[in-house]
């Protein structure tokens, strides 16, 4: 089974999603389920229309294959507001809450290390949060 990389953004309005191997095919939507859902669509369609045009189709769509969703930062926490803070990222972390906020905010862009970081982190919490049982 393929893995297909799809790029999901914030824009001032709503979502957007693209996949950069299969160029013009985008979706929006208000939230990033409804993103998801529209570009399955759209994926449909665009691979109906090359296939009745003639269009060579990429070869990882030939196959099975599965939307891997990556997102930015400002996007991640655009959509996590509320429930994962700058100060709870920073205390996961370890990191300065000043520099996971200019993060956030799209004033710094962080490097590979510093995304990995973050990206364990987040992980690791949610591994934690899968275990706890309520009484």
């Amino acid at each position: 089974m393929e893995n297909i990389l799809v790029v999901l953004e914030k824009t001032d309005n709503n979502y957007a999603a693209y996949i950069p191997e299969l160029e013009g095919c985008v979706a929006t939507g208000s939230n990033i389920q409804e993103v998801k859902n529209s570009l399955e669509e759209a994926v449909s369609f665009h691979l109906d229309g090359l296939r009745e045009s003639g269009t060579e189709i990429p070869d990882v769509f030939q196959k099975d294959f599965n939307f891997n969703y990556r997102m930015d930062m400002e996007s991640f926490f655009e959509w996590f507001q509320g429930v994962l803070t700058k100060a709870g990222i920073s205390k996961l972390t370890g990191m300065n809450q000043s520099l996971v906020s200019q993060y956030a905010n799209g004033f710094k862009k962080p490097g590979k290390k510093q995304i990995e970081r973050i990206q364990n982190a987040i992980h690791a919490f949610g591994q934690e949060l899968q275990q706890v049982q309520f009484l």
